[in-house]
């Protein structure tokens, strides 16, 4: 599946997510990477595209903690060059037409990317 969206400023919360243990441990079993310790956020302004992902999912991150939702996940790749997942947490009121990214790099100096450019993704679904 192709999806294009807008780099977008996220939270800036995934850095310290990434970095706990269990959720590193879990990310790199699922996407066979070490994810760079923060998220690349796209917004793909369709929220039927996420609304769809979450359909189709079943791959996904489980919890290990009280606090902490499951998350969907997805493999692709991003603009053609670098692997990435796609992480879809199962929260409610989580922005549908946003979708996180993780990568064994930090996308945005790695693709020379910044706020506002469109990037392609391609995922396995």
């Amino acid at each position: 599946m192709k999806i294009k969206g807008k780099v977008v400023t996220g939270l800036g919360e995934s850095g310290k997510f990434l970095a706990i243990d269990w959720v590193n441990r879990a990310v790199c079993e699922q996407f066979k990477f070490t994810p760079f310790c923060g998220t690349l956020n796209i917004d793909v302004e369709d929220p039927a595209i996420q609304r769809a992902l979450k359909q189709r999912g079943s791959d996904r991150i489980a919890s290990c903690e009280k606090g902490f939702c499951d998350a969907l996940t997805y493999r692709g790749r991003i603009n053609g060059r670098y692997e990435c997942g796609v992480i879809i947490p199962l929260v409610p009121n989580y922005p549908e037409q946003i979708l996180e990214i993780v990568a064994p790099v930090h996308l945005k100096d790695a693709l020379s990317i910044r706020d506002g450019d469109e990037v392609e993704l391609d995922l396995e679904v």
